[in-house]
């Protein structure tokens, strides 16, 4: 049989009294402040129930895992020339992380060269044989090596889920595979990785590629804009 309602009030108002008297002596016996009991009943009674209803913060697992891991990524997009017209550009890279914040990333991209002056001059000279005078028609292939770096890691809510992703940079260097470039090539950019399953996600990047060209008899260093949208596959799957 349960105990009444008024002897359980006074049944607890007497262990509460016991305890209090324990505890007080039991602080004095001890050497640290941080040691000592709860100083009354109803703040324990407060610890207790916000230890039943909040939830501990602070460092957290993470929910996608890339540490030695290969990440696979097909992509296409855009390709900004400054010299050169504007293109499209598709190709693919490879990235090994060496941890959870650090990897390095092979790519090769390949994307239409041309340089439309040709229609422009003949129309203002009239002359048809000038049609072909500036023509650079080809394919440019972009081949580098990056160092990419993962420092921030963020959350945006997705429907009824919250999708976790990651924010890199990157940084390296490589070749431009075309008659116009000159030497080396350079390039830098922002990364945003979107961990949609274990072994699949969603990658956006934009570079900025830098190198010596040389069209219509001007050379100079240009900046060239690549932004491509791909899926990435990661091995191993788990």
């Amino acid at each position: 049989m349960g105990i009444p309602q008024p002897r359980r009030a006074v049944y607890e108002l007497l262990t509460c009294a016991v305890a209090l008297t324990l505890g007080a002596s039991a602080a004095s016996a001890q050497d640290k402040p941080s040691e000592a009991p709860v100083p009354s009943c109803l703040d324990q009674s407060i610890v207790d129930e916000l230890g039943q209803t909040l939830r501990p913060r602070g460092v957290q697992r993470r929910k996608f895992l890339k540490n030695k891991r290969l990440e696979l990524v097909a992509s296409g997009g855009l390709f900004a020339a400054d010299l050169l017209s504007s293109s499209y550009a598709w190709g693919g890279s490879a990235i090994f992380y060496f941890t959870e914040d650090f990897a390095v990333e092979t790519s090769f991209h390949v994307s239409p060269v041309a340089l439309d002056l040709d229609g422009p001059v003949a129309d203002f000279f009239g002359d048809e044989e000038l049609d072909d005078l500036f023509e650079e028609e080809g394919n440019g292939y972009l081949a580098f090596v990056n160092m990419v770096w993962s420092p921030i890691s963020a959350k945006m809510k997705v429907f009824d889920g919250i999708l976790h992703s990651d924010i890199q940079f990157f940084a390296g260097a490589g070749r431009v595979f075309h008659d116009s470039v000159q030497g080396l090539s350079f390039d830098a950019g922002i990364a945003i990785e979107l961990f949609t399953t274990d072994w699949l996600t969603i990658r956006l990047d934009a570079r900025d590629v830098i190198m010596v060209q040389e069209v219509v008899s001007e050379t100079r260093v240009t900046n060239n804009i690549v932004a491509t949208a791909g899926l990435g596959f990661w091995v191993p799957f788990w």
